[in-house]
């Protein structure tokens, strides 16, 4: 009678899981991920976020016991870009998910320095890392004599030098993409670096790509890029562009025509951004009444609403300030060029950019030369 049960629930459990197989979305790969941890005591929660869209998201959690644990599931696809982390991020790490059995060796606090095997995508990103780290270490060893250095002569110097490895990572990076056409590392890392690597060099590494890559996730942010930027510079003709402020009132560029105009890009994470914005108010104070607007563009995000209303208040910002929340992909942003903030363009009353990026001393110079 046993014996009988036994085989009725055999077939059960194989047609059920025919069933699900036969059901079950096309495109739905399976990951393992057993690790190894040394350093952290019983019940360390761990946690696996998808990032490979803007919202990251929590898609598996698990707890170390006796220095292992287990991550298990289904993705969408055969690859994953994916962080492990503890609850407060005091430990994680970047990587690629393959569905191979995969493994995770690490130290408790050393997570960056984690042995990642299973994954070939990962064993082309740790190529990257490797050439990427040889120039952050030249890099570190330079910001460390800046910061000892009182020779205002030899800090320029070694500025120079940082701006020179700063030239060589995104030449390293960019070498990487054209010698691996194929890989989803390529085309994370030019998604990421489009604007700073300019137009023309990101249509000539994206058309160098695979199908593949160009109908990835990265490679249509990569062509909403190329398609929307304009590689404007000085001398051009701004281009027109609306959004809203937070009050959901629309404001186009094109409203204030005829007046001396600063585009400012900016968020309110932004240190260097939000120590500026004291400087900026001195300067529209001064000039607004002779025919100065500035217009503000946040690159924040929807989740960082709260935040941009709250840096708009609190630094004084009496100007339009306008957002479309999508952080780094705010339309005018990728119309401009913007690589980084703050960052800003100055246009004159015939709606030609006469200066790019100007602050503080520089900015309040260059308005006295407009309105004297």
């Amino acid at each position: 009678m046993k014996t009988f049960a036994l085989t009725v629930l055999l077939i059960i459990a194989i047609f059920t899981t025919a069933f699900i197989r036969k059901n079950e979305s096309p495109d739905k790969e399976s990951y393992i991920i057993t690790g190894s941890v040394k350093g952290y005591p019983d019940s360390t929660k761990l946690y696996l976020d998808d990032i490979s869209t803007d919202n990251s998201n929590t898609i598996d959690s698990t707890i170390i016991i006796r220095g292992q644990f287990r991550f298990s599931g289904t993705m969408s696809g055969n690859i994953l870009h994916a962080i492990i982390h503890t609850k407060r991020f005091s430990d994680y790490k970047f990587f690629w998910i393959e569905s191979n059995p995969m493994t995770f060796t690490a130290e408790k606090d050393r997570f960056h320095f984690a042995i990642i095997a299973g994954s070939k995508t990962q064993e082309k990103d740790d190529e990257l890392n490797a050439a990427i780290n040889l120039i952050n270490q030249k890099s570190d060893s330079l910001n460390h004599l800046i910061n000892k250095n009182t020779s205002e002569g030899t800090k320029k110097e070694i500025a120079k030098q940082i701006a020179l490895m700063r030239d060589e990572e995104l030449a390293a990076n960019a070498a990487f993409i054209k010698a691996n056409p194929t890989s989803i590392v390529s085309a994370y890392i030019l998604s990421v670096y489009s604007s700073t690597f300019g137009k023309d060099k990101t249509t000539t590494l994206y058309n160098n790509f695979s199908p593949e890559n160009k109908k990835s996730i990265y490679g249509k942010n990569i062509l909403h890029f190329i398609t929307l930027n304009r590689n404007l510079k000085v001398g051009d003709h701004y281009v027109d562009f609306s959004q809203k402020t937070s009050q959901g009132k629309e404001i186009k560029i094109s409203d204030y025509a005829g007046k001396i105009i600063l585009i400012d890009f900016w968020a309110s994470w932004c240190g260097p951004c939000r120590n500026e914005n004291p400087e900026l108010v001195k300067t529209y104070n001064e000039y607004k009444n002779k025919g100065l607007v500035i217009i503000g563009v946040s690159l924040d995000r929807d989740v960082e609403k709260k935040e941009w209303i709250d840096a708009i208040e609190k630094d004084g910002l009496t100007w339009p300030n306008i957002s479309e929340l999508k952080g780094d992909k705010n339309t005018a942003a990728l119309i401009y060029g913007i690589s980084g903030i703050p960052d800003n363009f100055l246009i004159d009353r015939s709606g030609i950019i006469i200066a790019r990026n100007l602050r503080g001393q520089d900015l309040r110079d260059k308005l006295k030369e407009i309105f004297k």
